[in-house]
Order: structure tokens, then sequence, then C-alpha cells
């Protein structure tokens, strides 16, 4: 008998390793809780336009999401954002952040955007870092560390705190820098500095080619993706979530649905907190860092022109959202399709249960956008909220027999880690 897989979670992750399995002769089903496929690469509907729920774009660090893309018969609509830098908005200012930087880090301290932002003074301090002996830099060293004592606060707080506190959901203090990449504390080893790390990283991306799209959204890669299985012989199941697994005589026992489902091997593709509930053996997780996204769609020509670029990064509690993306300025295909409407999405770090999220939506993209805006050019509004927006890093994914951990479930976030993990070289 072929050997029988099951995978819980029907996310890029999910389904990448259920297509893994059925290519070589395995019988595989994946069960998803919700009503489709792709977890955080969704499509979601708002004022008629279909839209993504969750990311909108992929690093292209790595070439396995754009490869991934291309075998998908995707590459003809692979898009580059429009160019634009990135404003943070300040208690007390709002600044473009500098085009010459790797996750904030300027290689360039000394140039007038970065000047202008921090100062004579703590540029030129930066800019003395590459002279100064690197110490000894931990696995576990922290990105708040290792730029506060090489660069300096006003680097920490108003350039790299921004940006990455907008991605991963932590305080910079609190974030690994392995947790981003786990090669960059070697990689910070090798270069010496963390100028000379920014500058090489800088150059293996360069301005413009950081993040990529979707022509019609990122979603679209999750549906090539389903129908890929499909193809390979995957039985998909929505709407059916695990609630028991236990391991009897050598297999496992999921119950679903109302029955229980027998395999060989189980795959776990789902937050962590969930694969502790179906599984008590594998270690507690950390608290949950659950994220929100309000997505408006505006009738409002004050924005015609991007005041703000394509995206706003806020500090200093200016908000109550952590960052704004105008999805219209930021993509083409997008401002065609939205003809005169705007679409701006909002990410919120979820607070006490029950918040009015989206009570906060327009004036905080009033605040960022440096417009004024009243309620009736809001034309439509949803929010969406996920788990695990920042998880742990597992070191074994495969704790148990005939048991693996792919996705979230194994501590990856973004789609270059989770697509990069099954295509191994890239």
């Amino acid at each position: 008998m072929a050997e029988r897989v099951l995978v819980v979670g029907g996310g890029v992750s999910g389904l990448l390793a259920a297509r893994r399995h059925a290519r070589r002769g395995a019988v595989v089903t994946v069960l998803e809780a919700g009503d489709g496929w792709g977890g955080r690469v969704s499509p979601v509907e708002v004022d008629g336009l279909t839209l993504d729920a969750g990311a909108e774009s992929f690093a292209t660090r790595t070439p396995a999401v754009e490869g991934l893309a291309r075998s998908l018969g995707l590459g003809a609509d692979i898009v580059a954002p429009t160019r634009a830098p990135a404003w943070v908005v300040a208690p007390d200012r709002a600044y473009p952040l500098p085009t010459t930087g790797w996750l904030g880090i300027p290689t360039r301290p000394l140039l007038h955007d970065v000047r202008r932002v921090i100062g004579w003074g703590a540029a030129a301090d930066a800019a003395l870092e590459r002279s100064r002996p690197l110490g000894v830099v931990p696995d576990d060293a922290t990105v708040g560390s290792l730029v506060r004592a090489r660069l300096g606060d006003p680097v920490a707080d108003l350039l790299v705190a921004p940006v990455l506190q907008g991605v991963y959901s932590r305080p910079l203090d609190e974030l690994p820098l392995a947790a981003i990449d786990p090669s960059l504390p070697q990689q910070l080893r090798d270069a010496g500095s963390l100028l000379e790390l920014a500058r090489r990283r800088r150059r293996l991306a360069p301005a413009g080619s950081a993040v990529m799209g979707i022509r019609g959204g990122m979603w679209r890669l999750t549906a090539a993706l389903a129908d890929s299985a499909r193809e390979a012989g995957v039985r998909l199941v929505v709407g059916t979530a695990a609630d028991e697994v236990e391991r009897v005589d050598g297999s496992w026992r999921v119950r679903a649905g109302g029955g229980t489902l027998v395999a060989d091997t189980l795959v776990l593709a789902v937050p962590q907190a969930v694969a502790h509930r179906l599984l008590r053996e594998l270690p507690t997780p950390p608290a949950e860092r659950r994220v929100a996204l309000a997505t408006l769609v505006l009738d409002a020509p004050e924005l015609d022109a991007a005041p703000r670029g394509t995206g706003v990064l806020a500090i200093g509690g200016v908000t109550r959202a952590k960052a704004l993306t105008h999805a219209t300025a930021k993509w083409p295909w997008l401002r065609d399709a939205a003809g005169g409407r705007h679409v701006v999405r909002l990410s919120y770090a979820l607070g006490e249960p029950g918040e009015d999220l989206l009570a906060h939506a327009l004036p905080d993209a009033i605040r960022l956008l440096g417009v004024d805006l009243p309620d009736s050019r809001v034309r439509a509004s949803r929010l969406v909220e996920w788990p695990d927006a920042s998880p742990a890093r597992v070191r074994d994914t495969r704790p148990l027999p005939a048991l693996e951990l792919v996705g979230v479930a194994a501590g990856l976030s973004g789609l270059a880690a989770i697509v990069g993990a099954e295509t191994p070289g890239t």
C-alpha cells in the first residue's frame, strides 16, 4: 500500500508539503479549517475588488518565490512595485526613509537623506563603525543590541525600528538577528561590521528589487499552487479542522469532521499554538503575536499624487496602526483596477479582545497620510486577523516519528523562508 500522508493546514507551506509527498507516490489529504486555501496568502473582496487578505508581495532576497511562481505559470505576471521611499511619521515630524539602506541600516551614513533624519553627529558616529572591532556576536544577539552598540540609538530608533517592527511585530530589542535570517549572525562575523554587512546585503538586493508582487494579487500564487497539488493527486478538504491527534500502533489517528482519519505520516502546517493543542508532546510555544489588517477603499482625490509615497511607518505611538500601505500607489495594476478609488491597508497588533480596530482605521490613515478625509469618503472597509505573526524558531522540525512541522509550525515567517524551506539551495 502507498504511504498515507495527512497535512493539517492549507496555507502555502501545507500545499507545498502535500504536493511534495504526492509527487513521490504517497496518498495525500489536506485538511483546512477555513473556507479557502492560502492562509495569509488568500483573497478578500472589498468594494468589488479582489485584494490580498495577507501578504501582498514577496521578498526577493532568494529566488525561491519567484521560481515557484514561474513554475506555476505566473512568470509573466510578476511585477515590481512603484519605486518610492517609505515614510515615517513620528510625534513631531514626518520624513522619508533613506533609499540606500538595508533593513533601515544606512549603508552610507553621511549621505544627506540620512543626516536629515538623524543629524550630523549621529551620522558621523555611525560612519566610524567600520573602524571599531566587532567583538563577539552571539547567535541569539538581538538587532536592537547590535545596532545600538555599533551605530547608536538614533539609527536604531529612527531608521531601523520603523522598518523591522512593522514586519516582525516585536520590539527591536527583542528581535533576534537570526529571526530575520538564521545565517545573519555568521554573515555579520564574516563582514566584521554592521555597515559592511548592510553594504553586502544591499548589493544583493539593489533599490527597487527588495520585493515583487503578482499582477492581480499574491493570492493567485496559492490558487495556482492548489491546482498544482490537485493535479499531483492531492485530496483537498476545506471547512474541516483537526480536533484531536494521537499516535496508535505506529499510525496517526486524527479526529476531524466527525470522523477519524488514519495516516502513516502527519504534517502540521498550522500556528504553533494549534500544533501544541493537537500534540501536547510539542514544546509550549511563547504567547502568540497576533496582527490584523484593516483595508479601506476610499474616494480621495487628495491621494492621487501619493503625498506619502507607497507606505508609511508609525513610531512613538502616533497612531494605533503600526504601518500603512497605499496599495493603489504601490501597485499600478491595482490602481488601474480601482478606477479612481484608493486602497489603503493598515496593520495593527491585536490588543484587548473586542477592540474595534476599524474605528481607528480612518483617523489613523488621516494622520499617517497627512490629509483630512471625512467619514463619507470611506466606500468600504474590511478587517482580517492573523495569528502567529512572529513564530518562534523550531530546532527540530521532525520531533516525533513520522511527524513533520512546516511553515509557521516550524517557526518560519514570510514567503521567502517558507518556500525556500521546500526548495533547498534557493
